[in-house]
């Protein structure tokens, strides 16, 4: 399991679409982030807080939608 960090360069998906961001704050843990980037992703504008359930997945925090995440290269 990735450790996201503030800074982070990642690619986030949400459904098919797949956009470029960066984690904006993390929590220590990494286990609660906020995520920007240049789009609307998901019903929101430039920005989605998430959490990290039980099995390592995340989820936006309105809808529970699972949210892809990766580093970037």
């Amino acid at each position: 399991m990735t450790t996201f960090k503030t800074g982070d360069k990642v690619l986030i998906t949400v459904g098919k679409r797949v956009v470029q961001g960066n984690v904006m704050l993390a929590s220590p843990n990494g286990k609660s982030l906020m995520l920007e980037f240049e789009a609307i992703l998901g019903g929101f504008v430039g920005r989605m807080p998430v959490l990290m359930n039980d099995e390592g997945a995340f989820h936006d925090i309105a809808t529970w939608e699972p949210i892809g995440l990766e580093k970037a290269p």
